[in-house]
């Protein structure tokens, strides 16, 4: 197993309390400042960043094939139009205020999306976040229930396998399981990976079929092989990294989220890149992000 410590840069200088949702779209990144209710695009070339205020708490971004993004909420996801700032509801998770929020997302192969939710912060850490799908038309399927934390959701390149964790309730462990792409439904889920630092929390596979995960307040990234074996640790400057996306014109660049919130004065000194967007490049090709399907 290789370990890694790489130049690491800040790209931009917008600083995050939870930086989250990393995906890269049409030459920029897009993310999102969780408990700030902001959308963020960080155009690495220049250094820019725009951001989008919304109503409730930004769970993630993800950008649709017409053209506009989705935009996670509480209970709900927004169809939102970047250029004229438009906001509509486009699904609803909960028919009632449930004391959730959407937190990590990632499409399946065929432009579905697969969502998790977890409790608001007020409500304390409890086994009251979901699972869902949701399809093109904007109904919502829940897969699974009673959990903590979803996180880690990754699809393999041919989209028969899918990964995900719950980082509080199984701290170091991610699962995998078969994935049926007619329901959009995992099969006989298993454990693929245990963390030996850090907790699970966002995640990507990149061209080789290898899933990378952020190991928050483990201060690295980790990468296992298809087969579950870590095979490559990258040291970070930053204890809470939170979200990997390969992006640059040959997804060759890998972004990554960070997390400021709940440091304490010293440990903010200690890590003034906690919050930014922070860029390495090790000559790993990614795999290019999956858009949301409308209509489908």
């Amino acid at each position: 197993m290789r370990v890694l410590s790489p130049k690491v840069e800040r790209v931009g200088s917008f600083t995050a309390q939870v930086g989250e949702s990393a995906i890269w779209d049409e030459g920029a990144l897009l993310w999102v400042d969780i408990p700030d209710r902001k959308v963020l695009r960080t155009r690495p070339e220049s250094g820019t960043t725009e951001s989008w205020d919304f109503p409730e708490m930004a769970g993630f971004v993800q950008p649709a094939d017409d053209g506009s993004w989705l935009v996670g909420q509480h209970d709900t996801i927004l169809k939102f139009d970047p250029a004229s700032g438009d906001k509509s509801i486009f699904a609803r998770l909960e028919s009632a205020p449930s004391g959730n929020r959407t937190n990590d997302t990632c499409c399946d192969r065929q432009g579905r999306l697969w969502v998790g939710t977890m409790p608001l912060p007020q409500t304390g850490l409890s086994p009251v976040g979901s699972l869902f799908v949701v399809g093109g038309d904007g109904a919502a399927d829940r897969i699974a229930s009673g959990l903590t934390i979803p996180n880690g959701i990754a699809f393999s390149p041919d989209g028969l396998t899918v990964h995900w964790a719950d980082t509080p309730v199984t701290p170091h462990q991610v699962w995998r399981a078969r994935y049926d792409v007619g329901t959009g439904r995992p099969l006989d889920r298993e454990t693929f990976a245990v963390l030996p630092e850090g907790r699970p929390d966002g995640a990507t596979v990149d061209a080789a079929g290898c899933y990378w995960v952020a190991a928050v307040r483990g201060s690295r990234l980790l990468r296992f092989t298809p087969e579950g074996r870590l095979d490559l640790t990258v040291e970070l400057p930053v204890s809470r990294p939170s979200k990997i996306a390969f992006g640059g014109s040959d997804l060759k660049t890998i972004f990554v989220t960070s997390i400021s919130d709940g440091l304490t004065p010293d440990e903010k000194a200690a890590e003034p890149l906690a919050g930014a967007l922070l860029a390495l490049d090790l000559g790993m090709e990614g795999l290019p992000a999956t858009r949301f399907a409308t209509g489908r």
